[in-house]
Parts: structure tokens; C-alpha cells; sequence
């Protein structure tokens, strides 16, 4: 539902765009240090009263802004769309 006139927008990631290096940026209201391991990535998200916002894995993020004392700042680019991924032997 939307507040004062706002839409409710939606956001549809697609693995091309986590391939390209699409993140987003969460910004945590809270205080204290807290840790937050990704249930897709298991990459672990440190946030503090220092440190309040980070890049966040797409596909971990929606899990994370279940809890309230975190939300969605912006949609930020971790790495240049054209420059090739390092293949792995």
C-alpha cells in the first residue's frame, strides 16, 4: 500500500543483471553492529551505527528488508556491464 500519493513500485532483478554486477544498497536504522548472512549467497552483511549502508546481493535483499530496521536506498552498479567476467579453469 502507498502513502501520500506514492506508487508502490516493483523491482525485477534478472540473473543477466546480477551477472553485470546490479546490487543493492540497504541502509540499516539501527544502532547496534548487527551481522545478517544471506540465504542465497551466504555472504555475510555487517551493519552499524557507523557503517549503515552496504551493497547487498539482489537475490539476498528481499529477505533482508523483512526486518524493519532495514530498507532500500538505490540501485547501484558494482562493476562496468562490458568488461568480462575471469573464467575459472
Amino acid at each position: 500500500m502507498s502513502c501520500c500519493g506514492q506508487s508502490a513500485g516493483r523491482l525485477v532483478v534478472n540473473q543477466k543483471d546480477i551477472d553485470a554486477g546490479l546490487a543493492l544498497e540497504i541502509e540499516y536504522s539501527g544502532g547496534r553492529t548487527v551481522t545478517v548472512t544471506g540465504p542465497v549467497s551466504g555472504k555475510a552483511y555487517v551493519f552499524s551505527g557507523l557503517q549503515r549502508r552496504g551493497a547487498v546481493d539482489p537475490r539476498d535483499a528481499m529477505s533482508i528488508l523483512r526486518d524493519g530496521r532495514f530498507r532500500l536506498k538505490r540501485v547501484i552498479q558494482l562493476k562496468p556491464a562490458d568488461s568480462p567476467t575471469p573464467e575459472r579453469a
